[in-house]
């Protein structure tokens, strides 16, 4: 059986639109919505979710501000994604040259935290002045997995087509699904560590022409999913006249330290990787604390795996579908392991997924 094909992960970049805000800062808020038990519950989540800070498109007077529409929600949400693709584009084209566009064949983008159509993608198209043949797949419902599961269908396209390159972006506005009305644990779980951000990632086959491309570093060598039976209650939202209502279940962690090893020991031996041991570095989604904590504890993924999930969490909170794409950029420019080195991109979503892939450092630095 000859070996899968495997994808360059050539670049990423990164943006964070709104404003930066210290973990503190927003704590001091939370009298202006809470009080008695639930402020202290709340203020005892903020202040161990490992966040430092985040940033936010709406200022916390406005998060708190009651009836607001979904329309006027989504009709900001429709504005900040095309900035935050300007933004992207603009990056993308000032460090790729005219013929690596060109080769881009495939467009995945995924965002969970409104709607629109046309998708982003349309933007990034006439941005980039991309191919008007180029295949477009737009993940709406993949929520926190997206990123993965937009890095995975990309790997599979390059597979079948190996002197192309594929884009991926997402953009996440985590703050315009907040929802002052609703004071359940859940959302106040949300309230402590969601934030905004947006990543791209440019992936080509390996038969692409590299003319000016930076030497690979990085290469997605497999792919593994599993959707579990009966969690579709575990996290996902809920549409109401005033928004999105987060839907997320206590059921996650018992789970992810219950189920994960073998969902992991499944992952590596269809990549043929004897255990957790053989791995030295990682892009985790970081879905909270708790869930970090489960994946080293029971699932034995060692801390450098999970470190620059621990940095994204800190510095930027978790932005659904964008989190992996962060801390894949940070991997990107802080790896220097020895070639032949594996690691995992790997996130957890709706449904209840995981989305696994397998890295494996190059030569290229």
């Amino acid at each position: 059986m000859s070996p899968p094909r495997m994808a360059i992960i050539e670049q990423t970049w990164t943006f964070f639109p709104g404003r930066s805000y210290a973990q503190e800062e927003l704590s001091e808020a939370l009298p202006r919505w809470l009080d008695g038990r639930t402020l202290g519950l709340a203020r005892q989540l903020f202040r161990r979710s490992a966040v430092a800070r985040r940033n936010l498109v709406v200022t916390p007077e406005e998060l708190l501000s009651i009836g607001r529409s979904f329309a006027a929600k989504n009709e900001l949400y429709r504005q900040t994604v095309r900035d935050a693709c300007g933004a992207l584009s603009r990056r993308i084209a000032e460090s790729t040259t005219e013929e690596e566009r060109d080769s881009i064949d495939l467009v995945v983008t995924a965002s969970c935290t409104g709607f629109q159509i046309p998708a982003m993608d349309a933007t990034l198209v006439a941005a980039l002045s991309l191919s008007p043949n180029v295949r477009r797949i737009n993940l709406t419902q993949h929520g926190c997995a997206g990123g993965a599961a937009a890095l995975a269908i990309a790997h599979e396209w390059l597979a079948g087509h190996p002197k192309a390159r594929a884009l991926v972006v997402c953009v996440e506005l985590c703050s315009l699904t907040f929802l002052p009305e609703d004071r359940s644990e859940e959302n106040l779980v949300s309230a402590a560590i969601f934030g905004d951000g947006a990543a791209a990632v440019v992936l080509a086959g390996e038969r692409a022409e590299r003319l000016n491309a930076p030497a690979p570093a990085l290469r997605l060598r497999d792919t593994f999913r599993e959707i579990f039976a009966c969690t579709e209650h575990f996290m996902g939202f809920e549409v109401r006249d005033e928004g999105l209502k987060i839907k997320l279940s206590r059921d996650v962690v018992p789970f992810a330290e219950r189920g994960l090893p073998d969902v992991f020991a499944r992952a590596l031996g269809q990549f043929r990787v004897e255990g957790p041991h053989r791995i030295s570095f990682g892009a985790v989604h970081p879905g909270g604390r708790r869930v970090l904590e489960a994946l080293e504890d029971h699932a034995r993924l060692p801390k450098t795996v999970t470190k620059t999930s621990w940095d994204t969490l800190s510095r930027h909170g978790n932005m659904s579908s964008v989190t992996v794409l962060v801390a894949l950029d940070q991997l990107l420019h802080e790896l220097r392991p020895e070639p032949g080195a594996l690691g995992l991109v790997t996130a957890f979503g709706p449904g209840f997924c995981a989305e696994i892939g397998l890295l494996e450092t190059t030569s290229g630095r």
